[in-house]
């Protein structure tokens, strides 16, 4: 592997990890996440909707971090040990946050209907 000698390979590689994100069945449904939070900035651009769009940018981002940790935790050990456990379980708590943040400002958006 060689460093990044300019922009097209660094951006080579980050369309490589795209393609490697897309292969995990999470980071597909947040995929639809973001097509239906650009959708509903499309629809009616607020402040609600520039939020849910841009964490679900963010959601996808955290979702790439989580999936390299837990390529690298399997890579020093496939076994089951609890130290490793707890850095998978922190690096789906990061998702669970992003996507439980999400929800509360889609209910806020959606409040006024109710």
């Amino acid at each position: 592997m060689h460093k990044n000698k300019n922009i097209l390979d660094a951006t080579g590689n980050a369309l490589n990890g795209i393609k490697e994100l897309i292969q995990e069945k999470s980071a597909r449904r947040e995929l639809l996440l973001i097509v239906l939070s650009v959708s509903f900035f499309c629809y009616k651009p607020n402040v609600y909707t520039v939020l849910i769009a841009v964490l679900s940018l963010v959601l996808l981002a955290v979702e790439a971090l989580n999936t390299a940790l837990e390529k690298t935790c399997d890579l020093i050990t496939v076994e089951q040990h609890p130290e490793i456990k707890k850095i998978k379980d922190l690096g789906a708590a990061a998702v669970f946050i992003i996507v439980l943040t999400i929800a509360l400002i889609f209910i806020r958006y959606l409040s006024p209907f109710f």
